[in-house]
């Protein structure tokens, strides 16, 4: 029987094949995960929602978002993807549902690292002293940008290694600074000041209960992003699954730990403290004198860049594979031909990363609120993500022979549960600014819908070749 044709070149020729080793991988998850700064500025907005189920919105969060990485395991094991999420969706569900979910994407790790580029600035002003002034801190944010996309540029093999030793570090330090206030035994209010108890041990109703749930939940957005290296890394059948699902595992248990502690010390706190929106920085700078809190700046200014620069990686890996496939722009796929970098998608996204929160900033809007609004924009493009690619990995594996019940079963729960965890937060009213930041998401969607329409009516050969992934070739086989 003749051996099947080889391709002379992979779909996604030209970047750095086979380069990453699993530390590498891993980094890139962890880093947009970012745990440092999810617990900066996650566990006060879960509490202030959920009050005494801060905790369990954790516990819950965390369970469905590894039931999501395991039904993106399932597709990570087949398909060494540059479009990660994007590509496997456009293979399960076909090519409208994946540009859709590609699309969403793309949002996602945009407004991801539009926060974290405000996040980096802020803390960063902090730590050399000077105003938090929207000036400031949009100059900030250029240079925060420009250092990312110098980095970005010089390959992805740097940035990994970058990401992973800033995140190591701030995540130490705060896990290290949590543990002082929490020996030193926490604030005290004063006797005229009411203290966070009541906050936290205030029993939320089933509304403020699910919108604990939505904004746990985007503490864990981007633990799946390790899937747009299928093809840099060294063993990616292996490294990405791994990844994937050892992300929100063992981050869950860092978030759940963080969080506790947090709401414990809190309890005794002003309350005042609780609503300032920064609510560790107060904690630390009324309780610990000294270098700590420069330290917890540094830290957490360090876990915004690094979230920066691995939302950049996975935002610029997800255009290059619509270009190469003809979804969008062809000039989106293009590589330099030493770093393997996709550089045009490299200077085509990081200019808008950088210009949106400039203008917002210019424009008089405190930067805590552009943090949280696209912090906010980026939950609904994930949660819309994985709704999908819970339901588009059973139909994966039914289409090519290998459903079994357990897949099935887990891909219909996440799935159904991110949907409705997105219908939440879009029609959440106690929310402040849920309802218009949805349609600030929906407006953002709308491109990429009308480019569907316009591909399937005018080149349905191109919409199909959605969902490319790295194919053997003759020169890799002989």
């Amino acid at each position: 029987m003749p051996a099947p044709a080889l391709a002379t070149t992979s779909p996604v020729e030209g970047l750095r094949r086979r380069r990453l080793g699993f530390l590498e991988v891993l980094a890139q998850s962890v880093a947009v995960l970012a745990p440092t700064a999810a617990l900066v500025t996650v566990p006060a907005l879960v509490a202030t929602a959920g009050g005494s189920l801060t905790v369990p919105a954790f516990a819950a969060a965390g369970s469905l978002m590894v039931l999501v990485a395991w039904s993106v395991r399932h597709a990570a094991r087949r398909m060494a993807a540059v479009g990660g999420v994007y590509s496997y969706c456009a293979r399960g569900l076909g090519p409208v549902a994946g540009v859709v979910c590609g699309w969403s994407l793309v949002v996602a790790y945009a407004a991801l690292a539009v926060s974290s580029c405000v996040g980096a600035a802020l803390y960063a002003s902090a730590l050399v002293g000077w105003a938090q002034h929207p000036c400031v801190v949009a100059v900030g944010v250029v240079v925060v940008a420009c250092g990312v996309g110098l980095v970005a540029a010089r390959g992805v093999q740097l940035s990994a290694r970058l990401v992973l030793a800033l995140e190591a570090v701030s995540l130490t330090l705060v896990l290290v600074l949590l543990g002082v206030l929490v020996v030193r035994g926490g604030p005290q209010a004063g006797a005229t000041e009411p203290a966070g108890a009541v906050v936290v041990d205030a029993l939320p109703t089933p509304g403020g209960a699910a919108l604990a749930l939505v904004l746990a939940v985007t503490a864990f957005m981007g633990f799946e992003s390790s899937s747009v290296l299928g093809v840099e890394s060294r063993r990616p059948l292996l490294f990405v699954p791994r990844a994937v699902l050892w992300t929100p595992a063992v981050g869950g248990v860092v978030l759940l730990v963080g969080a506790a502690a947090q709401m414990a010390l809190l309890r005794e706190a002003p309350v005042a403290v609780l609503l300032s929106g920064a609510p560790l920085d107060g904690l630390v700078r009324a309780e610990a004198g000294g270098p700590l809190p420069s330290l917890l700046d540094a830290a957490a200014a360090a876990a915004f860049v690094a979230c920066t620069s691995g939302a950049v990686t996975a935002l610029v890996r997800v255009l290059f594979s619509m270009g190469r496939e003809g979804v969008l722009p062809a000039a989106l796929g293009d590589v330099h031909p030493v770093t393997g970098t996709p550089v045009r998608a490299l200077l085509t996204a990081l200019p808008l990363v950088a210009l949106v929160p400039v203008v917002a900033l210019l424009a008089g809007a405190a930067p805590r609120a552009v943090l949280s609004g696209a912090v906010t924009v980026a939950a609904f493009g994930s949660l819309l993500a994985y709704a999908l690619v819970s339901a588009a990995a059973p139909a994966l594996l039914r289409r090519i022979g290998e459903l079994t019940p357990a897949p099935l079963v887990v891909g219909v729960l996440a799935s159904t549960s991110c949907a409705a965890l997105l219908l939440v937060a879009a029609v959440a009213g106690p929310w402040t600014g849920g309802q218009s930041l949805a349609l600030v998401f929906a407006a953002l969607v709308v491109p990429g819908v009308a480019r569907v329409v316009w591909l399937r009516r005018r080149h349905p050969e191109r919409l199909a070749r959605a969902g490319v992934y790295d194919e053997p070739t003759r020169r890799s086989v002989l």
